[in-house]
């Protein structure tokens, strides 16, 4: 077993680096701590928010205190930071719900009940709706991650607790660039934005993802590698690309095949793509 007493602590990190460490001892700790916590026992549940949430954003949706959760995890070894200061959060803004007829809705609990992961569903309806429209989250907690995720993308929520394991969270598209952070040079593609991109493939196991490099690949050997593994990819797979520019061609095959396509641009000579069976 590691160490715990070697890795320090603070509000802000990602529950994935204490689960890291020992994932037994730190859920017994917290399932002790607050029963929500005994939610991190469920595999789909832990996969869905132990990459995705700080400490921090941890107690926000088990309601629980912050010194009480570092206490619990400093009792079991780990050391804590206490130099870090809590930082200040503005309010944020309102939604106005007289603007809004049509409402779309997601009930993402059927979902969970059946250890399915229900963010794609959720990223494909927020990249649907235009400003100033509304989208309505069904769920049994808050949705911390995908708060944090919607507004780096313009999106402004506002959450309703309507009783014990059943909250609404809104969400009004508030920026026209939304999802997008960079126009393409083919035509209306985009490329999304590094964490929307990271999102999706951490949807994904690693053992269920292809990766291929045909960056230092002549012209038409990337095309025809990319077709090649598509042949043989499963539905529960996904296909990871590494490349210099964009295949026109590839955008009618995989429309032609009905794939779901991720583009993300690091350069101006080099973008990743994900590929997968929505």
């Amino acid at each position: 077993m590691k160490n715990i007493g070697l890795l320090t602590i603070n509000r802000n990190t990602r529950i994935t680096a204490l689960l890291a460490v020992n994932q037994e001892a730190v859920i017994e700790a917290l399932a002790k701590l607050n029963r929500n916590f005994s939610k991190l026992r469920n595999p789909i549940l832990r996969n869905l928010f132990a990459r995705r949430i700080s400490i921090e954003d941890a107690c926000r949706i088990a309601h629980c205190e912050v010194d009480a959760f570092l206490s619990s995890m400093e009792q079991i070894g780990f050391c804590i930071d206490e130099k870090l200061e809590e930082g200040m959060l503005s309010a944020p803004e309102t939604i106005d719900f007289s603007r809004h007829k049509n409402i779309r809705e997601l009930d993402v609990r059927p979902y969970l009940d059946q250890d399915i992961d229900p963010l794609k569903e959720i990223l494909k309806l927020a990249g649907s709706v235009k400003k100033g429209e509304c989208i309505k989250i069904i769920n049994s907690f808050e949705p911390v991650p995908l708060i944090n995720l919607l507004h780096d993308q313009g999106f402004l929520h506002q959450v309703e607790v309507v009783e014990e394991n059943l909250v609404v969270t809104w969400f009004e598209k508030k920026e026209e660039a939304g999802l997008i952070s960079k126009a393409s040079s083919e035509g209306n593609l985009v490329s999304v934005d590094k964490r929307m991109f990271d999102s999706v493939r951490h949807q994904f196991s690693p053992e269920k993802i292809r990766c291929i490099d045909v960056r230092q690949l002549e012209m038409p050997q990337p095309m025809l590698r990319i077709i090649a593994n598509l042949e043989e990819l499963a539905t529960d797979e996904l296909l990871y690309v590494q490349h210099k520019k964009l295949p026109v061609f590839l955008i009618p095959e995989l429309t032609k095949r009905g794939l779901t396509f991720l583009i993300h641009y690091k350069s101006d000579q080099e973008l990743e793509l994900l590929i997968y069976k929505s």
